[in-house]
């Protein structure tokens, strides 16, 4: 767990960098609104809902195998390694939505 929150602060502290080197700068080029583009938006964003979903199924999982474990701890291991995996699927699928928001404000012009 110390390591996934290491990670996260380094990757944040990474970020901050480019945001005050962008925010002096005009945008470079822009992003044209071509149904292409608005095409793989649409799909980003229902692979996003759909990986939301799938990992709130697997906490839902992970909390009735905690009840069911009986005190045994290769299960409540199971359970808890579960949690995580499903916790670190929602931080990434978070992660890779900000970074598509922060590219897409980069690029486009205000």
């Amino acid at each position: 767990m110390k390591k996934i929150i290491l990670t996260l602060i380094l990757a944040g502290s990474l970020v901050l960098p480019v945001l005050f080197v962008n925010a002096q700068q005009q945008p470079v080029a822009e992003i044209p609104d071509l149904p292409v583009v608005q095409t793989l938006e649409t799909i980003a964003n229902w692979i996003f809902y759909i990986l939301l979903f799938v990992a709130a199924i697997f906490i839902v999982i992970a909390g009735v195998s905690f009840v069911t474990a009986q005190g045994d701890p290769e299960k409540f291991k199971k359970a808890k390694d579960t949690v995580l995996y499903a916790v670190v699927g929602i931080v990434v699928a978070l992660l890779s939505r900000g970074i598509v928001a922060l590219v897409n404000t980069v690029l486009r012009p205000m």
